[in-house]
């Protein structure tokens, strides 16, 4: 049964995904890192605050999407 969960993450190895409708960039080691560093201290304030797991996710997408917003200027 195990082998059977594991077969197709192996068949990914070495591939990117790709969502459907929408593209992807590569991000600099820097960027990528500032990106997590802000997620994680959203996470950490929301998670603090006794803040439920949906409302956590939806602060750190819609910061996300705020700084995208930002940056297309």
């Amino acid at each position: 049964m195990r082998s059977a969960l594991i077969s197709p993450h192996r068949s990914l190895v070495g591939k990117r995904a790709q969502p459907k409708g929408m593209t992807s960039t590569r991000l600099s080691d820097d960027i990528r890192q500032h990106i997590e560093s802000e997620a994680l201290d959203i996470f950490t304030s929301m998670s603090n605050a006794g803040q439920p797991l949906a409302k956590t996710l939806a602060a750190i997408f819609l910061s996300g999407m705020n700084a995208a917003r930002e940056a297309s200027k």
